[in-house]
């Protein structure tokens, strides 16, 4: 005779609710921090590794060319000037097969919050005296506070304007020469090529491995909060998981040391001198030296523009 509770159909069991259990705990947040950073990673690798104009040219040449025109940017007054180099610099990213919304949400979601503090008191007649272009309020009279002059009429300039666009293109040019520099290139092929501006190998040596080992200890938490959560049915006081965190970061931190160990010694019995070795050579060929030649131009170009023709 079959007992009734095995034809009755299954039922789910709600794990208890609880003032935790409302939102993402620190689990949650912990994973989904972690999984952000290998997501940002791998795109940037992905992209690394498509065909396209930046791709193709030889690692050295391609950091030493952008870091050229970002001096070039640093040197732009006019704002149109600026604005065109941000503009020619959107169309790299296209020639480069990087993802255009991608990257201008890449940019310009650190740039708001980097400039909006300079920016915004820049704006107004107060810091930078001017044409007003729009009044917003009154306060009666002028105040003075030492050095400081704050007038009856508080209002935006238009050379406030001016210098806010100026300082906002200058910013999201320069922020996305960088951007679009890490991901057109490995980064194995990005610390190599630091040997061109005399950068020690061992310093080279050293970012590179702390860049990989740090891939590998994110991939460690994320693995170690994913397995906490698959087995948690019901969260423990606020102490009992304060304990489980500070001894997840007790072996963490062990682990790092040992595999710090394991890693020299594999290095030593592998005859590690203190000096790096890469497997393949950079070698520059005829594209790489039209593209030197056609920056130089570019740049040329553009800061006789702006110095001569361009309104500042």
């Amino acid at each position: 005779m079959i007992p009734d509770w095995l034809t009755q159909d299954n039922a789910a069991v709600p794990l208890p609710l609880g003032p935790r259990n409302n939102g993402k705990g620190f689990v949650e947040r912990t994973i989904d921090a972690t999984a952000g950073f290998l997501r940002d990673a791998i795109v940037s690798e992905a992209a690394a590794k498509r065909q396209g104009l930046l791709q193709a040219l030889d690692p050295r040449v391609r950091l030493a060319t952008l870091l050229a025109l970002i001096v070039c940017v640093s040197l732009l007054h006019s704002p149109v000037a600026i604005w065109g180099m941000y503009l020619f610099v959107l169309l790299l990213a296209v020639a480069s097969s990087v993802p255009l919304l991608f990257f201008i949400k890449r940019v310009w979601l650190f740039i708001p919050l980097f400039s909006a503090v300079i920016v915004i008191p820049a704006l107004f007649n107060v810091v930078t005296p001017g044409d007003v272009l729009w009044t917003i309020g009154h306060l009666g009279q002028s105040h003075d506070f030492g050095p400081y002059h704050i007038p009856e009429t508080i209002s935006i300039t238009r050379q406030g304007l001016l210098v806010a666009l100026t300082f906002i293109g200058r910013v999201a040019a320069s922020v996305s020469l960088a951007v679009l520099l890490t991901l057109t290139t490995r980064r194995s092929d990005l610390l190599r090529a630091l040997v061109v501006f005399r950068v020690p190998q061992i310093f080279i040596l050293i970012l590179g491995m702390t860049y990989r080992y740090i891939i590998l200890l994110v991939q460690s938490v994320q693995n170690i909060h994913t397995a906490r959560r698959s087995r948690t049915l019901r969260y423990g006081s606020a102490g009992t998981e304060q304990r489980w965190v500070a001894s997840r970061m007790g072996y963490l931190f062990k682990k790092t040391w040992l595999m710090s160990q394991e890693v020299h010694r594999a290095m030593l019995s592998r005859g590690f001198s203190g000096e790096g070795r890469a497997l393949s050579v950079f070698r520059a060929g005829n594209y790489d030296y039209a593209w030197c030649l056609f920056v130089v131009l570019v740049c040329i170009g553009v800061l006789v523009l702006d110095h001569g023709v361009l309104p500042n």
